[in-house]
């Protein structure tokens, strides 16, 4: 075979390549990945009310069934968990008796706050959605809204951003 029939097709699968640069260019997106692999989970922003109903430390299911997300409250902060593992797409579950989550395909492990645990296959912890508050932040009672379709990662560096939690104000524990 001569060089122009090998430089041809890989010409062509290089011609077929989302531009741009980085580990999504080639492999794609994981976050993107995980979204296209659970179409039964609906993905769009809703309420769940005043942040003054999940004040109180634990994990709330309310929306796990229709959203795939968990809420959990700790450390004077409320955090939504996208129930599914980026790298596979597949819904994680929560076993009580280890007090973790699983994802039953590869066996992978994380923790109640979502980081990735242990000997795990995945290489990603589960990633937290956005949090909007319809008001002031400091406001105890003020309005939030949950959007599974913007998500932030551990490995990014993004847990750390203002729209990935609602931080409860010193203010609200003197109520």
């Amino acid at each position: 075979m001569d060089r122009r029939a090998t430089a041809i097709p890989l010409l062509i699968a290089l011609a077929l390549l989302p531009a741009g640069c980085g580990e999504n260019t080639i492999f794609g997106d994981p976050q993107r990945r995980a979204m296209n692999k659970s179409p039964d989970v609906d993905r769009k922003p809703f309420e769940i009310g005043p942040a003054s109903d999940w004040r109180e430390e634990g994990m709330y299911w309310d929306y796990a069934q229709e959203h795939g997300v968990v809420l959990v409250s700790a450390h004077d902060m409320l955090v939504a968990l996208l129930l599914v593992n980026p790298d596979t797409g597949r819904t994680v579950h929560f076993d009580r008796s280890a007090n973790l989550f699983r994802d039953p395909q590869d066996d992978s492990v994380y923790t109640t706050d979502g980081l990735l645990w242990g000997e795990s296959e995945s290489e990603f912890s589960l990633e937290r959605c956005r949090i909007r508050h319809m008001g002031p932040l400091d406001d105890p009672d003020v309005e939030l809204i949950v959007d599974p379709g913007v998500r932030f990662a551990f490995e990014r560096q993004e847990w750390s951003k203002a729209a990935s939690n609602h931080l409860y104000t010193l203010a609200e524990d003197d109520e």
